[in-house]
């Protein structure tokens, strides 16, 4: 069994927990340097594929990114770096046995608060035109076969090949940038942008959607930018921007409006959550609007998390909120994405046929 090494990206605020869980994963993982926050070194007795698929199986909740070290090249901030890292990557693909039209892409991180002579887009231009002049591999940004990760540590850089499933983001150290738009209202559309791209989800062609504490309503716009119809509760005012045919505002709380909705027998498509609670008191609010869900529909909501002390792990909150959540949904998945600061997105899907028909019967009724 061969060893390997990876590099691991989280949030610094749950590096503990990404640590904790990869542990839970393979118990027999070591941890090595931690090089930034947030970003660390591990061991494994097994070897690079197999300890990626157990990673990916294992769906992590706080692992952003990963990638093996095949390399590690030490620098003197000259200009022969350069050279000797594009070097080292035309080595690594040949032992791989990376053949002529083979797809690559490049993805350079560079460790903040540490001087560097060369940025990322050196570094990649680099390593293309190494890769593609030498070997006549093919660079594709889009649909990769293979990504040649590179972090540029202080006088050192770290360098591996992998697939892209295997990184769990297709974006460097899971870090997923989105161009800031004139008709934005908030950052917190980013967020919902993110999770839709993590969760690999499409939004319905149509339909009706509730956006849960929708003030000022960043979530609602992108929504009803989809063509959906969107019901946004919240006592708060909208951006006035939003006042457009396919809102209607419900200026009220949630639990108020689930009592209506239940009256009235309503079902929703998606539900969206997004407001300031206790993380358990979220997983209890959506797990009583797993009621309001049509059979095939889905649900989002953030939960809120407090900062770790000796006696509070948030990451234990989480665990708890989770277990809530699936008594009322068949299917929790649950992500720290790189837009979540003090907080974990999850995903909620198939409410329990039981929560479905319990509803529909005291409806009939």
């Amino acid at each position: 069994m061969n060893n390997s090494t990876f590099l691991i990206t989280c949030s610094d605020e749950f590096q503990g927990a990404a640590w904790a869980e990869l542990k839970q994963i393979d118990p027999r993982l070591e941890k090595g340097e931690t090089l930034a926050p947030g970003l660390f070194l591990i061991s494994s007795l097994h070897d690079e594929a197999s300890l990626a698929g157990l990673v990916e199986f294992g769906q992590p909740i706080y692992v952003r990114h990963l990638f093996p070290v095949q390399a590690v090249i030490e620098l003197d901030e000259s200009p022969a770096d350069l050279a000797q890292l594009s070097a080292r990557a035309v080595e690594q693909a040949r032992a791989e046995d990376r053949q002529a039209g083979d797809r690559f892409s490049v993805q350079a991180r560079l460790i903040e608060g540490i001087p560097h002579t060369y940025n990322t887009f050196a570094i990649k231009e680099a390593i293309v035109a190494a890769l593609t002049t030498t070997l006549g591999l093919q660079e594709n940004i889009k649909a990769p076969e293979y990504v040649v990760s590179v972090v540029y540590a202080e006088k050192k850089a770290y360098l591996g090949f992998s697939r892209p499933e295997q990184n769990l983001s297709d974006w460097a150290g899971g870090m997923r940038h989105y161009a800031k738009r004139p008709e934005q209202i908030s950052r917190a559309e980013f967020k919902l942008l993110e999770a839709l791209e993590v969760f690999n989800l499409d939004l319905p062609k149509t339909g009706t959607v509730l956006d849960l504490g929708a003030a000022p309503g960043g979530w609602s716009r992108v929504l009803l930018e989809a063509g959906l119809r969107v019901i946004a509760v919240d006592p708060a005012a909208l951006d006035p921007r939003l006042y457009i045919p396919g809102l209607e505002h419900y200026r009220g709380h949630a639990e108020e409006f689930l009592r209506r909705a239940e009256r009235e027998d309503r079902r929703f498509d998606l539900i969206c959550n997004d407001m300031r609670m206790d993380a358990l008191v979220a997983a209890g609010l959506m797990a009583d609007f797993a009621r309001l869900l049509t059979p095939a529909g889905l649900a989002l909501t953030s939960l809120k998390l407090p900062h770790e002390t000796k006696k509070l792990k948030p990451h234990t909150l989480v665990l708890r909120a989770l277990t809530l959540l699936k008594q009322s949904y068949s299917e929790v998945h649950a992500r720290q994405l790189f837009h979540n600061r003090q907080e974990v997105m999850v995903l909620l899907r198939n409410p329990r046929p039981s929560i479905s028909e319990k509803h529909h019967n005291q409806s009939v009724k």
